[in-house]
């Protein structure tokens, strides 16, 4: 049975969930208040190098941020996923490196990991997480707490995509509010630069529902042009290379359709050749926002339409002029290319509820089959000595 109704939108569960979930007055405030705490250790401000480390969503978030960590407190930052970091990385670790270790849940088993294996090679951890109670909020050094509420009173078979939605717009805004106020710290930024970056944070926050509305028209379009699709490219860089990711994640959570995340100018290298066989098959989301590589999105966009692909366009700006693709996303919201992130990410979530809609899918995110233990319950090391 599909539990859908005909013609049903969207826009306005983003506005429940942002306002009842994510409650930005406490988030401000529970946030602030850990961050302030942190950047006051020594530990931390002396820090040489950062890296951060999560899964899935919060993987997203760190690739999405880490771009913004080295311009605004001048410390070298990596982000790697969990595996990468906790495994391959902390047998390399010295007391001068900081380790952010993201998980919404505070129970991912690598998440944890990572913080063992840290601390055991003498670096400082920080956990990013939504449990005040989780085992990783319990092992790491520090703590920023980013409070998210469940979403109540949304259908069970689709509300949890607005919780996992608030969960990431809380977790990115943790990271941008501790790289900031780590920047004040090192001198690197003032504290009305970190005032007005967090106030148009908090703005692009708010502005999720009214973009939603604005956009939701033409993706109820697009999702029946792209009826029986089973594969969507999303591609962007720099901060938007982990909304690439994040967006194509979906599709494989909520419908699921394979969802390929992909670096911009790695697709004219290899998918490029794919393109050319599978032509219309060939569906890319090119994430464009005006910055650094805005230019070579534009050319990305007229390089899949000449080969046969389907380029869908998220920018936002009118007046920007993009080569003809098959879709166009105007957010209708400007906003800088190192917060992009934050609304960036409402087209993808939106075509897939309205996709999933269509092809009649009972329930979205699909439900785990393994009671979580593949990512929470497995085996986890506590000492980086093995590791070589």
């Amino acid at each position: 049975m599909n539990p859908y109704k005909p013609g049903q939108t969207f826009a306005s569960d983003v506005a429940y969930a942002v306002n009842h979930s994510l409650d930005l007055p406490r988030l401000r405030s529970v946030v602030g208040e850990h961050v302030a705490a942190a950047v006051r250790d020594e530990r931390i401000v002396r820090s040489e190098h950062i890296l951060i480390g999560g899964s899935g969503d919060s993987l997203f978030a760190a690739l999405s941020v880490a771009p913004a960590f080295r311009r605004w407190t001048g410390i070298a930052t990596e982000a790697k996923t969990a595996m990468e970091l906790a495994r391959y990385e902390t047998a390399l670790l010295t007391p001068r490196d900081l380790v952010i270790s993201v998980s919404n849940s505070g129970s991912s088993s690598r998440a944890r990991e990572t913080v063992l294996l840290a601390k055991d090679r003498g670096a400082t951890t920080l956990g990013i997480t939504g449990s005040l109670t989780g085992a990783l909020a319990r092992q790491a050094d520090l703590v920023v707490h980013r409070p998210v509420s469940e979403v109540p009173d949304l259908p069970a078979h689709y509300g949890r995509c607005f919780l996992n939605l608030t969960e990431y717009l809380a977790v990115l805004y943790a990271l941008y509010a501790f790289a900031l106020a780590l920047g004040v710290k090192h001198g690197r930024i003032s504290a009305a630069v970190q005032a007005a970056q967090l106030a148009e944070i908090e703005r692009a926050i708010a502005a999720q529902a009214d973009i939603a509305a604005r956009i939701e028209p033409g993706i109820i379009a697009l999702a029946k042009e792209l009826d029986g699709i089973d594969t969507i490219w999303a591609i962007g860089a720099g901060p938007s290379r982990g909304t690439a990711q994040y967006s194509a994640a979906k599709f494989h959570e909520q419908m699921p359709i394979n969802g390929i995340g992909g670096d911009l100018e790695e697709w004219a290298h290899l998918e490029y050749f794919l393109t050319l066989k599978w032509g219309r098959r060939s569906v890319v989301m090119v994430i464009a926002p005006p910055g650094n590589s805005l230019d070579r999105a534009q050319e990305m966009v007229r390089g899949i339409g000449d080969a046969g692909g389907r380029a869908i366009v998220v920018n936002a700006g009118s007046e920007i002029p993009f080569p003809p693709a098959f879709a166009r996303v105007d957010l209708g919201y400007p906003i800088e290319e190192w917060l992009s992130p934050l609304i960036y990410h409402l087209p993808a979530q939106l075509l897939v509820l309205h996709m999933a809609a269509r092809a009649g899918i009972d329930h979205i995110p699909r439900r785990r089959v393994d009671d979580t233990w593949l990512i929470a319950k497995g085996i986890v090391r506590d000492t980086a000595k093995a590791l070589s």
